[in-house]
C-alpha cells in the first residue's frame, strides 16, 4: 500500500513541475521569433591599412555560402558603404578615398538574402596626409667619393627609420648617358654605384612607409648632390721639399684621410715655402681642395698657394688664399681655373716657424 502511494506521489509532482514550465513559457512567447534567429557569417581576419588620404579595409568572407554583401560603416555609424560579396570570392577589400588625415575605426556588417545581419565587426587603423608628409625627412649624403674607375661610393648619415624610412632612391647618369634609378635599404650606411658617368651630378630622395601595412609610400623632395671627393686610396705623394725624420712626421700621412695625424716639415732644413705634390692617378677636373691643418696645431702655414698640372712639369696657378691656422675644421678653396688635372701642388708660403706643418687634403670634383 506504501509502495503505490509512493508511485503516485511521484505521478503528481512531474506532472505539477511540467504545468509550471509551460507556464514560465507562455510568459517569453511574445519575444521568441519562430524558426529562431539566423546570423549569417560575420567577417574574418579584418585589417586596415593605411594610406595617405585613403584606406584599404580587407577581410575573409568566413564559410558561410549565404553571406551575399556586407555594410561599413563609419564616423560613429553617420557614413556608410555597400560591398557585394560574389559567392566565388573568398578575400574582400574596399577602398575609401578623400579621408582626412586622422584615426578611424570601422565597423563592418554581413548580410544573407533574406536581410539577416551578423555579429558587428571592429577594426581601426590611421590614415595619413600632409602631418606625416610634413615630419618626413630627406636621409642625408655624409660623402659621395669617386675612384679613379669611376665608381662611385655614397656614405649615407642615419635614417629615421622610426618614423618608417625603409629606402633611399638615386637618380644618376650611367656611363651610357642613361637616366637610371636604384634603392638603397634605410640602414645601409654605403651604397655602390659602378657605372656612374663623372662630372655629373645625381638626385636622391627617401622613401617612407608609416607603418608595416600601408599601402601608399611617402616621398621626400628630390636634393642634388654636385659635389664629390676623390678616393685618396689610389694617391701618391709625387714630390714633396723636405720632412722631418720619423714615420709620424712623413708627408704620405697628408694624404691617409686622417686630420689628427701630420706631416712635419725638417725642423733646420730651410724655411719657406714649402710644398708637397700629389699624383691623383687620373685625370680631373677639380673645382675645390680642403685643407686641414694638424689637430690642434698652430704651426700650420698663414698662406698657401694651389697649382694643378697634368704631367708634372708644367703648372697652372689657381691661387693664393689666406689659411686660418688656429681651426680644427676643414678649409675649402676654391679653384680659379677647372681645368683637367692629374696633380696637384699645395705650397706653404709663410707660417710662425722654419718648417711647415699641416695635417690633411683632400679635394673636390663635379
Amino acid at each position: 500500500m506504501k509502495t503505490r502511494l509512493y508511485f503516485l506521489w511521484i505521478i503528481i509532482t512531474i506532472c505539477g513541475f511540467a504545468l509550471s514550465c509551460k507556464k514560465m513559457d507562455s510568459t517569453y512567447d511574445q519575444y521568441v521569433v519562430a524558426g529562431g534567429i539566423t546570423y549569417p557569417g560575420k567577417a574574418k581576419s579584418a585589417v586596415v591599412r593605411s594610406g595617405n588620404n585613403r584606406a584599404t579595409l580587407t577581410w575573409l568572407r568566413g564559410t558561410d555560402p549565404l553571406v551575399v554583401k556586407a555594410r561599413i560603416f563609419w564616423n560613429n555609424f553617420t557614413d556608410s558603404v555597400e560591398v557585394d560579396i560574389p559567392a566565388n570570392q573568398d578575400q574582400l577589400s574596399y577602398t575609401f578615398t578623400d579621408l582626412e588625415e586622422d584615426f578611424y575605426s570601422f565597423t563592418i556588417i554581413t548580410y544573407d538574402a533574406k536581410g539577416n545581419t551578423s555579429v558587428p565587426v571592429e577594426v581601426s587603423g590611421n590614415v595619413y596626409g600632409d602631418r606625416y608628409q610634413n615630419r618626413i625627412l630627406s636621409r642625408p649624403v655624409s660623402l659621395a667619393a669617386l675612384n679613379n674607375s669611376n665608381e662611385l661610393s655614397i656614405q649615407w648619415t642615419n635614417a629615421d627609420t622610426l618614423l618608417g624610412a625603409f629606402a633611399t632612391e638615386v637618380e644618376y647618369t650611367n656611363l651610357a648617358g642613361e637616366s637610371k634609378v636604384k634603392r638603397f635599404r634605410a640602414r645601409e650606411l654605403s651604397s655602390e654605384i659602378l657605372d656612374y658617368k663623372p662630372s655629373t651630378s645625381f638626385k636622391y630622395r627617401t622613401m617612407y612607409l608609416p607603418d608595416s601595412l600601408a599601402i601608399d609610400t611617402f616621398y621626400t623632395e628630390y636634393l642634388v648632390n654636385e659635389k664629390f671627393v676623390l678616393d685618396k686610396s689610389e694617391w701618391a705623394i709625387a714630390g714633396f721639399d723636405n720632412q722631418h725624420g720619423g714615420d709620424e712626421n712623413k708627408v704620405v700621412n697628408i694624404i691617409d684621410g686622417d686630420p689628427g695625424t701630420r706631416w712635419h716639415g725638417l725642423v733646420g732644413g730651410g724655411g719657406y715655402p714649402h710644398y708637397f705634390t700629389v699624383n691623383m692617378g687620373a685625370t680631373r677636373i677639380i673645382n675645390q681642395l680642403g685643407l686641414w691643418r694638424m689637430r690642434d696645431d698652430v704651426r700650420a702655414p698663414d698662406r698657401i698657394q694651389i697649382l694643378t698640372s697634368m704631367d708634372n712639369v708644367t703648372f697652372t696657378d689657381q691661387g693664393t688664399f689666406a689659411f686660418n691656422r688656429q681651426i680644427n675644421d676643414e678649409q675649402i678653396f676654391n679653384l680659379q681655373t677647372l681645368t683637367e688635372a692629374k696633380y696637384f701642388r699645395v705650397v706653404g708660403l709663410s707660417g710662425p716657424e722654419s718648417y711647415i706643418v699641416l695635417g690633411e687634403v683632400t679635394v673636390y670634383v663635379k
